[in-house]
């Protein structure tokens, strides 16, 4: 089975859960993402899309502004249950 699309965070909708490909930017930044649970590899749910934007990543959520998600590439996940 060919893997998903990788696309920016801020054109996940809500509801929708993806793996994280990429977190690219400052090398702080990058740091500071994955002390919060954001990495490559990660699964999240986009909770609220917009500015900011909230997100579920493991039993937290995570707000982020705008041109912090164009940062993060996901590949979407098609199942309709993700556990």
């Amino acid at each position: 089975m060919p893997l998903s699309p990788i696309f920016p965070l801020d054109m996940l909708k809500p509801g929708e859960w993806a793996d994280v490909a990429d977190v690219s930017g400052d090398a702080g930044w990058v740091c500071r993402m994955a002390e919060l649970g954001l990495r490559e590899g990660c699964r999240i749910q986009m909770i609220q899309d917009g500015t900011p934007c909230l997100l579920r990543v493991a039993d937290c959520k995570l707000c982020l502004r705008s041109d912090d998600t164009s940062q993060i590439l996901v590949r979407p996940l098609h199942s309709a249950k993700v556990v």
